[in-house]
């Protein structure tokens, strides 16, 4: 979630410098990537469409798709994205980023956020997407679930942080918490599994994906 703002500059990370003093070689493009916008799926990176408009693109301008795919050295997987209120709103995904909808558990086989909720459509294109390159898509349902689903908290669960066989989730004291853990649970059955409450940040349109490096 990087912010142009200059009030915020002391805030941002200059990911170079700390790239260099973990002794991880890189370097710099032209490109306009958001790391957030980059989810790795076996050989395939996963980003929404919204890095067309990032970078002054037309939506699915076939040279530009080959140029990132240069860039990343990777098949980029492109899913659709739009925001669905004002940038304010508590309850809407202003970022975009591909890391707010999906989870790759290896081989074949990718958990998807609650979208399916409130946008039933846009869901099931993104999932035919997904599964036209051959993956299998669990989605995580709450509304069926629960009374008075927390939308502006729940699509959040997918934003977890995993490292090695350790994955962080956030919670936020509502009843869809047990739900997402058992998914979660059942995705990546050889993890444990750990829980941080993170409704502050969650209201920001981030979690813990978001707020970290995961490599």
């Amino acid at each position: 979630m990087k912010s142009n703002n200059p009030e915020d500059a002391e805030t941002r990370t200059e990911c170079t410098n700390v790239l260099h003093g973990m002794g991880i070689s890189c370097r710099s493009t032209n490109l306009i990537i958001d790391g957030g916008n980059m989810v790795p799926c076996g050989p395939y990176i996963v980003m929404t469409d919204k890095v067309f408009t990032k970078n002054g693109k037309e939506k699915e301008d076939a040279v530009f798709k080959a140029e990132l795919e240069s860039e990343l050295g990777h098949p980029v997987i492109i899913i659709p994205w739009e925001m669905h209120d004002d940038f304010n709103v508590r309850d809407t995904d202003k970022y975009g980023h591909s890391d707010g909808f999906i989870k790759w558990c290896g081989g074949n086989r990718i958990l998807m956020g609650n979208h399916v909720d409130q946008y039933p459509e846009e869901a099931a294109a993104i999932r035919h997407i997904l599964e036209e390159y051959g993956f299998e898509v669990t989605e995580m349902r709450f509304a069926d679930k629960v009374g008075s689903p927390r939308t502006d908290l729940n699509w959040a669960y997918i934003n977890f942080l995993q490292v090695g066989n350790k994955i962080i989730m956030p919670i936020f004291n509502i009843k869809e918490d047990v739900i997402a853990w058992q998914y979660i649970h059942k995705a990546f059955p050889d993890c444990e599994i750990y829980q941080i409450e993170m409704a502050g940040v969650a209201e920001e349109g981030g979690a813990l994906h978001c707020i970290s490096w995961n490599i």
